[in-house]
């Protein structure tokens, strides 16, 4: 592909408030760049990004009736998005547009200003390059189908599912238990370290803020179906198909928008085998005290091991989280303020019961914390800073031996009950469903969200709410489940979403129709069809999502990405290795 004759391209620098301008010398940048024939307009702007900025883009774009627009900055998914979608709108093709990286991959990573600038030619010659061959393209149309798959019937599910449906559409609501609530049910008692409002009751599941388990069963635009998993989904944005086993059996249907909310699963403290949580009944986790509180109000809490009433309890924080050896990394969030919420409980409850608490750090990630903290001091609670490293049974006497690291002593504390407050881990099967959904998982194994200031078509129709994409309070995750449904809507009721045109081409004189591209596309996006009496692949756009592997598995050179061609590209790959003046 030749570059097209006769096209007005624009080059603009932008120094980054000093950041490239630093680094760069950008006036000789500028210099080198209008040189060439094509490029009728060459300017530096101090931040591109800036509202100033773009107005200044815009009206270059228009006083020099510019064909493209080629910017110099930094970090093109972001700041270039902002870029492009602003000239779009004042009448620019958005795909004549290429931003090149100057920052990180030049001013940051090349320490001598002079060989910096050198480089800065390269790179801009290559994006220079790349323009002239782009071709103008418009976006791809995709319908949506006005009904909900939502996975997960815990608190996020139910506050996404009736939100939507309230909306007047249609949701499958899917839940791999028998019923609905999910750990937020199980609570006796929860611990917000601050009140929600004048009507605050510190019980979150009986908030008028909370979602209500009858009013989903009773929503006539809810199908619920319980005990069930998700067995395939298929499809692509606006139009999946969803296999679900429930009972043995298999229902199958459609829908336009998936919203995740498996929520969490809780660690498994076997895994820490000093802990001994196995070997006695008295060793119990923060779920399994919430039974112990069912009938705490009128008979106290009793051990379970014999139904005495504890003289003295061990609270244990970080149970698999923050632990590189025995659990994971990431911080839980919740478990220091529903655990020092328990401390007090007890307290308050058995006011003659010793309680320790030991830490590592405590975090509370919500406002009120540090009072919330402060009050369970002044009740009594004991604050034991350092790692518990073993608990043991010693002639029927359990021994807690952990570390004081303010003190620097070891301690043995004899103890009644120990309360291990265990992490959060992604949910069962979350993995799987990742990649049925082509989510993507971050380092904690928790799914990746994507930033939701972006545009929708970004999500290509799945999102994540609540606990799915990472530990959270109740409350934060019927808000965040209600933020993601209120964009479903607006979604639903257009009935439909505008899609970048990347998709696979296929040259078909050049294609053999041997399928290996058909085999590589995870999305499932080729298929080997029968035209003028041989085989071919055909590519279906709404399912493509772009990311080239057809392309480098074909042996015939016959697959080709839209405005990545390997015309496109080999120009700019030579302009970089050459020597430039």
């Amino acid at each position: 592909m030749n570059p097209e004759k006769g096209k007005a391209i624009g080059v603009y620098l932008c120094a980054e408030g000093g950041e490239i301008r630093n680094k760069i010398d950008l006036e000789s940048l500028a210099e080198y760049l209008r040189q060439f024939d094509d490029v009728v307009d060459v300017g530096i702007h101090n931040e591109l990004s800036s509202r100033e900025g773009v107005d200044y883009l815009i009206g270059r774009y228009l006083e020099k009736k510019l064909d493209r627009i080629l910017i110099g900055g930094a970090v093109p998914a972001i700041q270039g998005m902002v870029i492009q979608r602003s000239l779009s709108l004042a009448g620019m093709n958005k795909y004549l547009f290429e931003m090149v990286n100057l920052r990180e991959q030049c001013a940051w990573v090349t320490p001598n200003k002079k060989e910096a600038t050198q480089k800065s030619k390269s790179i801009m010659l290559a994006g220079l390059e790349r323009i002239r061959r782009l071709v103008p393209l418009e976006d791809v149309i995709v319908p949506v189908k006005n009904c909900v798959l939502v996975i997960g019937g815990g608190v996020a599910g139910m506050a996404a599912a009736l939100q939507v449906a309230n909306a007047g559409f249609k949701v499958y609501l899917v839940e791999k238990e028998k019923q609905l609530g999910g750990r937020a049910y199980r609570l006796e008692t929860t611990f917000p370290t601050h009140n929600c409002g004048i009507c605050c009751m510190a019980y979150c599941k009986e908030c008028i803020f909370t979602p209500k388990i009858d009013e989903v069963h009773d929503n006539h635009n809810i199908e619920l179906l319980f005990n069930a998993e998700i067995d395939q989904i298929t499809g692509g944005f606006g139009n999946r198909h969803v296999k679900v086993k429930q009972n043995g059996e298999s229902k199958e249907f459609d829908v336009g928008i998936v919203i995740v909310a498996t929520g969490s699963k809780t660690f498994d403290p076997n895994k820490i085998l000093a802990y001994n949580y196995d070997k006695n009944k008295d060793v119990i986790t923060t779920m399994e005290f919430v039974d112990l509180m069912k009938n705490a109000e009128k008979s106290g809490i009793k051990r379970p091991s014999d139904g005495k009433t504890p003289k003295t309890v061990n609270i244990v924080l970080c149970v698999g989280s923050r632990d590189q050896s025995h659990g994971n990394l990431h911080c839980s969030l919740v478990c220091c303020t529903y655990a020092i919420g328990t401390a007090k409980e007890i307290r308050r409850l058995q006011p003659d019961t010793e309680v320790y608490v030991h830490y590592i750090d405590l975090r509370g990630p919500y406002r009120g914390f540090e009072e919330f903290y402060n009050e369970a001091r002044e009740m009594g609670v004991q604050f034991v800073r350092g790692k518990v490293a073993e608990i043991i049974n010693d002639d029927g006497q359990l021994v807690v031996r952990a570390e004081d690291t303010d003190s620097g002593f070891l301690l043995s504390i004899k103890s009644d009950l120990v309360i291990l407050a265990v992490g959060q881990e992604p949910s069962l099967g979350s993995d799987k469903l990742s990649k049925m959904l082509h989510v993507q998982t971050d380092v904690d194994k928790f799914m990746k969200d994507v930033n939701p200031m972006l545009p929708a078509d970004i999500r290509r129709g799945v999102y994540i709410a609540g606990c799915a994409k990472g530990p959270k309070g109740i409350r934060y995750s019927i808000d965040d489940a209600k933020s993601v449904a209120t964009e479903a809507i607006e979604i639903l009721k257009t009935g439909f979403v505008t899609m970048d045109r990347i998709a696979a081409l296929v040259n078909e004189e050049r294609c053999r129709g041997c399928g290996r591209c058909a085999e590589a596309c995870v999305f499932k996006a080729i298929e080997i069809v029968e035209k003028n009496g041989r085989k071919i692949a055909q590519v279906n756009e709404l399912l493509c999502e772009g990311c080239g592997v057809c392309s480098a598995t074909c042996c015939n050179k016959s697959i080709d990405i839209t405005n990545y061609r390997s015309s496109q590209i080999i120009p700019s790959i030579r302009s970089l290795i050459l020597e430039v003046e």
